[in-house]
């Protein structure tokens, strides 16, 4: 395990304690012919009190909360299709593979031209079935901008729990299914009483995967929206990049991931605390 264990801390752990460090530092390259004084806690406070930031942490939780539920919700329906008796099921199981093996930046830009407000097909379909008068630029408006970005993430990311699902459903004994038809049960009840219970462990699985990636997640927002417009995607991740990248405050940039990995593990402790009971060592 030795190799494993240096490559995470040459890849997770030194750049964590480098960010760390930096973040009581005003470590801003546009006044680095000042020096880089020691501030203490005040990129913290600094954070803490900013507007934006407050608008970008509200901005992730509904999207990792909205992504959540989508790929949760296809994956799971997907796994039970796959679970079927079905010829060339093996075909299906690698055709759902694809978007999750297409690059996040492709698969971003894929969905741009789709949304095309003069050349895309989402709005070629839209006007053919009446759904709108005139082609609607989807990435312009606050609201459809939220929804489609929520959107592309999902059908980029669903293969995962749809795997996830899929084996846990091989290990369901077909004999329960079989008694409860017996006695009665029909689809749903079979669903609700047999393959939820037996999928439960796979289901706090795929939450927290989902909800880890999610949160600090920048490739598709970034590509499509940029966090636009008027800031209605800007996500922790799209933000600090500004900050740092574009502002050049990384200083103040490094306090900010700080404060989204402290936050992302509250959510997740608190969420296994909730399903398991009891606390989390």
């Amino acid at each position: 395990m030795s190799p494993t264990i240096a490559v995470m801390v040459l890849i997770i752990i030194v750049p964590l304690i480098i960010g760390l460090v930096m973040s009581f530092f005003n470590y801003n390259l546009l006044t680095l012919h000042r020096g880089i004084p020691f501030i203490g806690f005040s990129n913290y406070s600094k954070a803490l009190g900013d507007e934006n930031f407050w608008m970008a942490f509200w901005n992730t939780l509904w999207w990792t909360a909205a992504n959540v539920a989508g790929q949760v919700a296809l994956g799971l329906s997907i796994a039970l299709l796959l679970n079927q008796p079905v010829k060339g099921v093996g075909i299906y199981k690698a055709l759902i593979l694809i978007p999750w093996a297409v690059p996040s930046a492709v698969a971003a830009l894929s969905w741009m031209w789709l949304l095309h407000p003069e050349f895309g097909l989402v709005n070629d379909i839209a006007v053919r079935f009446g759904l709108v008068s005139e082609p609607v630029a989807w990435l312009g408006s606050p609201f459809t901008a939220q929804v489609w970005v929520v959107i592309a993430r999902v059908w980029k990311e669903f293969p995962l729990s749809a795997l996830i699902f899929h084996a846990a459903l091989q290990t369901i004994p077909k004999d329960l299914y079989e008694a409860a038809e017996v006695d009665g049960a029909g689809v749903w009840k079979r669903f609700w009483n047999i393959t939820i219970p037996y999928l439960k462990a796979s289901i706090v699985v795929a939450i927290t995967l989902i909800t880890i990636w999610t949160f600090n997640s920048f490739n598709m927002i970034w590509v499509m929206t940029k966090g636009g417009p008027g800031g209605a995607t800007e996500i922790l991740a799209t933000s600090i990049y500004k900050t740092a990248f574009q502002r050049y405050n990384f200083g103040f940039a490094s306090s900010q991931s700080i404060l989204m990995v402290i936050f992302l593990s509250v959510i997740i402790i608190f969420y296994l605390y909730k399903v398991e009971g009891k606390k989390i060592d």
